[in-house]
């Protein structure tokens, strides 16, 4: 197959989203299709390389941060992909389109099936489903998308949602029936081989952007509250929520037990030995659609605790892994447990999300769809 991947979100930019569409591209290509990626150019980065075996074009757009894109950046991208779409298509032929995010991204695949013909389908990631954030700008993005969403979904052939969190939140927004539930991977084996006990050391990892909902807030206000004795907290990622929980940190004392690390390359080495040492990993987000990185620190031997919402609870089954989002009280007291060294025997399954079953099954709706 010939396949072109849109995302305007493609590392080293983005967050979540990007290293699935990453791995996602590299597994095909390694399966033998032909794989394009169309991306948002950045600062250095080259307009034209190809990785993993995988041709990734970067256009020229407005875009700001290394980790976040704003709506009017996002629109940059998608009059950026038209234009090169027109002269692209001059000397190429494709057999379907991956779009990743339903808005913006479906708005020109959309776009793209009308003028050549091209097939699409979607891999949703939660930013683009309504009611999955509840920031005010995104609830008044949304109504005001809302017909536009559903045209995209029309015409689409097929949605895919990596979570079932995810597909009954589209399904209340608009009920079809070319959503289909996929979720997303993890190179299982690469995480696998940093699990061994003897290197862990007492660090607590947080990865993730600094955003409200991502909830470090509580994190730190549970830290504050225990006795840290040796162990140390090592946080991930960059946001707007920096400051203030910088600020946090600084009131209560634990300046020299926390530390900010800011953005962190996923799958890069440097990420990979934070995830060698650490013990511990804190999700304590409000709501989340597939947390590729619960799964790759529980892969890599961390200890996960977690907030309870459906996204975890789709991952990890078992009870004691979790506290209430926003109790900070019951998280210091399961931290507390660990930080006396109680640990829990019981293994968490995560090699189902292994990258070699959730390739395989995108292969095959790709040729149904074909």
């Amino acid at each position: 197959m010939n396949i072109i991947v849109l995302n305007y979100e493609f590392p080293p930019l983005g967050g979540g989203a990007a290293p699935v569409s990453q791995d996602l591209a590299a597994q095909l290509s390694e399966r033998g299709h032909n794989v394009t990626v169309v991306t948002m150019g950045y600062a250095e980065l080259p307009a034209v390389e190809v990785l993993k075996g995988v041709q990734i074009y970067r256009l020229k757009c407005w875009r700001k941060h290394k980790g976040s894109c704003k709506p009017w950046e996002q629109l940059t991208y998608l009059l950026a992909v038209r234009k090169f779409m027109g002269k692209h298509m001059r000397n190429h032929e494709y057999d379907i389109c991956h779009a990743h995010f339903v808005i913006p991204t479906g708005e020109v695949a959309k776009w793209i099936k009308k003028k050549y013909n091209i097939p699409y389908i979607i891999t949703a990631h939660g930013s683009d489903v309504e009611g999955h954030q509840r920031k005010r700008s995104m609830v008044i993005m949304h109504r005001a998308l809302r017909k536009s969403w559903r045209r995209i979904v029309q015409q689409a052939e097929k949605v895919v949602a990596p979570s079932v969190y995810l597909m009954d939140l589209m399904n209340k927004n608009f009920s079809s029936s070319r959503y289909v539930y996929i979720p997303n991977g993890v190179d299982y084996k690469r995480f696998h081989a940093i699990s061994q006990r003897e290197d862990k050391e007492k660090i607590i990892l947080v990865m993730g952007r600094l955003q409200r909902f991502k909830n470090v807030q509580t994190i730190i206000e549970a830290l504050s509250m225990i006795e840290l004795g040796e162990w140390e907290v090592e946080i991930l990622g960059e946001g707007p929520y920096y400051e203030t929980l910088n600020g946090m940190v600084v009131s209560a004392g634990l300046g020299r037990k926390v530390k900010f690390r800011g953005w962190i390359d996923h799958g890069s080495e440097e990420q990979l030995n934070y995830l060698r040492r650490a013990s511990v990993y804190i999700s304590a987000s409000q709501f989340e659609n597939c947390p590729m990185s619960v799964i790759e620190s529980i892969a890599a031997g961390c200890r996960p605790l977690l907030s309870d919402i459906p996204a975890h609870r789709q991952l990890v089954s078992e009870d004691e892994y979790y506290f209430e989002s926003d109790n900070a009280q019951q998280l210091a007291e399961k931290l507390e447990e660990y930080i006396q060294g109680k640990d829990y025997v019981r293994q968490i399954d995560v090699e189902k999300y292994d990258w070699e079953n959730i390739i395989i099954q995108y292969e095959v709706l790709l040729q149904k769809i074909l």
